[in-house]
């Protein structure tokens, strides 16, 4: 066992290192290799894309970004492809089909910011000059207490076997100018309308609403202010 995890150390270690070197090289000359690497990577990419060090993205071929996208420090961005062989039940929430499961689409001239975390799994879309918050949390896909069958006791835990697992997906959208501050929770299936704006430490519940030109606050978040037109 040792001798097979030593060769596979020796095979695996160049290409660890070379992502590392990606990831973490600091400077200017850091944001331009990796702009190079993740433009040859992501399913599309537009120009002036700012990925600063230590951000970690899985699920490249499934991420499609703008223009003049700035993507800070620490933040994640974790997605893939449904299995094909799920034996997990899932609940959807939401509204289906804005977009394909797994697929993250973060619009022109938006920011994520520093340790943000954006999990794509039931699909997230990000509108033109949105912005995410430090430490926000953007999740398409939640594990759930209950499931269609209320005999079943249900475990929160990825270690449980599947068939013990409900899984709630649903695409997560911020429309054109919305924002979510810092350790805001965006849960699946809600949608944050246009010029929205969501304070710090707030829950969108699953399937929740802000409309567009609202502020809210709170858990669960709720209104409490509407701008204006030019607000």
């Amino acid at each position: 066992m040792l001798l097979r995890d030593f060769f596979g150390l020796l095979v695996s270690l160049p290409a660890a290192i070379a992502l590392a070197f990606i990831v973490y090289l600091p400077g200017e000359g850091g944001v331009l290799l990796r702009r190079a690497y993740y433009r040859m990577r992501f399913k599309s990419c537009g120009v002036d894309l700012r990925i600063m060090p230590g951000v970690h993205i899985t699920g490249h071929d499934l991420i499609e970004v703008g223009n003049n996208v700035t993507i800070r420090e620490n933040a994640v961005i974790n997605t893939c492809a449904p299995l094909v062989d799920d034996k997990r039940e899932l609940r959807w929430v939401g509204i289906p089909g804005k977009v394909e499961r797994g697929v993250v689409r973060i619009g022109s001239h938006s920011r994520i910011a520093f340790g943000a975390l954006i999990l794509g799994y039931g699909g997230v879309i990000i509108g033109e000059k949105c912005g995410i918050g430090p430490g926000a949390i953007v999740l398409s896909e939640t594990f759930h207490h209950s499931g269609g069958d209320r005999a079943r006791m249900y475990k929160y835990s990825q270690g449980a076997l599947p068939q013990e697992q409900c899984v709630a997906q649903g695409t997560v959208e911020l429309m054109d100018g919305a924002g979510i501050a810092s350790h805001t929770v965006v849960l699946p299936g809600a949608v944050i309308g246009r010029d929205a704006w969501v304070a710090p430490n707030s829950v969108i519940r699953p399937g929740g609403k802000v409309c567009d030109r609202v502020i809210a606050q709170g858990s669960p978040a709720v209104p409490v202010f509407q701008r204006g037109i030019g607000g």
